[in-house]
């Protein structure tokens, strides 16, 4: 497995080709175009416009499944930090299916935020880090996730079957501007959690529009 890390004052991290089949990814791509509409939790506010799955494994399609099964199976953080002790948690919590949707000009874009420190049902969970698989073979450089430390900024690049990673921090601001219209920015995300006795600093998600992309 050969992991990458392209930014040197970032902790984030790429795999190519993480799932053996092209075919698979493929097929779970597709499957997102079966799901009504009503069955996604949509999302469309100041702070984004996007769709997700909702959190629990009965409402994630089988292909989609099997990607996250893989991904927790054959990714472990200790790969990256021998110390780490985080697990995934295959609910999809946080994760799970996600687009952002612009195909037909719904305008879609993630606003830079930071997610929340604690996870909503086990509150001595703490989130450690993003593992996130592009799915979509149409994409270009609009799909590639900013990342900002509150100083410096720098791109994480969208690629099919690419497995992105990133810790969270407390200045992990991420996010991306209206994708590419005619297109849709698929992934699936697993959110890698360990256990603490801490108190947690945020337990919702924060969005930030004042962070300087400039130089």
């Amino acid at each position: 497995m050969n992991i990458i890390k392209p930014h040197k004052n970032f902790d984030a991290w790429y795999i190519d080709n993480f799932i053996p089949s092209n075919g698979l990814v493929r097929s779970a791509a597709e499957s997102f175009d079966r799901l009504a509409p009503e069955w996604w939790v949509s999302y469309g506010d100041e702070g984004q416009i996007g769709k997700c799955s909702p959190a629990s494994i009965n409402t994630i399609t089988h292909e989609c499944l099997i990607i996250m099964d893989y991904i927790a199976t054959h990714f472990d953080t200790t790969a990256i930090n021998k110390k780490d002790k985080t697990f995934p948690d295959l609910t999809g919590y946080g994760g799970g299916m996600m687009v952002t949707p612009n195909k037909n000009n719904e305008g879609g874009f993630l606003g830079m935020h930071i997610d929340a420190q604690t996870h909503k049902l086990h509150t001595n969970w703490k989130r450690e880090y993003s593992v996130v698989l592009g799915l979509s073979e149409d994409y270009d450089e609009s799909f590639d996730l900013r990342l900002h430390n509150g100083e410096q900024h720098c791109r994480l690049p969208y690629k099919f079957n690419r497995l992105n990673i990133f810790k969270f921090h407390e200045n992990s601001w991420h996010g991306f501007p209206e994708i590419t219209k005619g297109k849709d920015r698929k992934t699936i995300g697993l959110m890698y959690w360990s256990i603490t006795d801490e108190e947690m600093s945020f337990t919702k998600a924060r969005f930030n529009k004042e962070l300087n992309f400039n130089g």
